[in-house]
C-alpha cells in the first residue's frame, strides 16, 4: 500500500469516526444524558471542530 493510499484510508476512517461521534452525541442528547461538568461534551466539540478545520 502506498503512502497516498494509507493517507486516503486514514481520511476515510476519520470521516467514519466523526459521523459515529455525531450520531452518539445526538442519541445522548435525545435522552437528556450529559456529564456532570460538561467536560466530555466540550472535548467532543473541540475534537470535531479540529477535524473540520483540518479538512
Amino acid at each position: 500500500m502506498s503512502n497516498l493510499q494509507i493517507i486516503e484510508r486514514l481520511c476515510t476512517m476519520l470521516d467514519a469516526a466523526q459521523e459515529i461521534i455525531r450520531e452518539q452525541a445526538e442519541l445522548l442528547a435525545q435522552h437528556g444524558i450529559e456529564t456532570d461538568d460538561g467536560t466530555l461534551e466540550r472535548e467532543r466539540a473541540k475534537l470535531l471542530s479540529d477535524i473540520e478545520l483540518s479538512e
